[in-house]
């Protein structure tokens, strides 16, 4: 197992429920991250020997998907490449999946993020809705504590699995197993089930 580390700054908004019945109505929330050069290279080589990526915590997997596709607008020059922080929105991840006629791999778009600073790795923020429906482009899993209902957390999760019913039956069985919920509780291991 090898292990890789992102800096990321968890923000409150991370708690805030779900109070809309639409979730385009959602308000995200936005988080800070830093990606070094190593990191991303560790995980290019990752990439290209098959091993499978799998963040601790939902926080870590929006950081990763953000890279991806910052390393995407990269590849078609639409990345600001000055030292001023980068931001990827709410519902910039799909907008972006339409917009590129075809997407590049993974490995090609954290490569292209290599280049963009002198090597120094990616630094800024992101706000990423990751919902039912996304199509996850470098996560393989995820370790994680089981979340509140009405909650981003549980809808990331919900992607995951790829349908409300394995999202549904890993719930009802840790409430019958009495398993511990919200951040000091006990962790699932998810697999991409897409």
């Amino acid at each position: 197992v090898k292990r890789s580390f992102v800096n990321l700054h968890v923000g409150a908004g991370t708690f805030r429920p779900v109070t809309v019945d639409n979730i385009a109505s959602h308000k995200m929330h936005e988080e800070q991250f830093s990606v070094g050069a190593n990191t991303i290279k560790e995980i290019i080589h990752s990439l290209k020997n098959g091993n499978p990526l799998v963040p601790v915590g939902t926080t870590s997997v929006r950081v990763l998907e953000s890279i991806y596709w910052f390393g995407c607008l990269a590849m078609h020059n639409k990345l600001l490449t000055t030292k001023k922080a980068l931001f990827l929105g709410q519902w910039d991840a799909y907008a972006l999946s339409k917009a590129f006629k075809r997407l590049p791999s993974a490995e090609q778009a954290l490569s292209a993020l290599l280049g963009t600073d002198d090597d120094e790795g990616i630094s800024g923020s992101t706000c990423i809705c990751i919902a039912p429906g996304y199509k996850f482009r470098l996560c393989d899993g995820l370790v994680t504590n089981f979340h509140q209902p009405h909650s981003t957390l549980m809808l990331l999760v919900g992607a995951l699995l790829d349908s409300p019913e394995n999202c549904k039956e890993m719930y009802t069985h840790a409430v019958a197993s009495k398993y511990r919920f919200l951040s000091y509780g006990d962790a699932s291991f998810i697999l991409n089930a897409q």
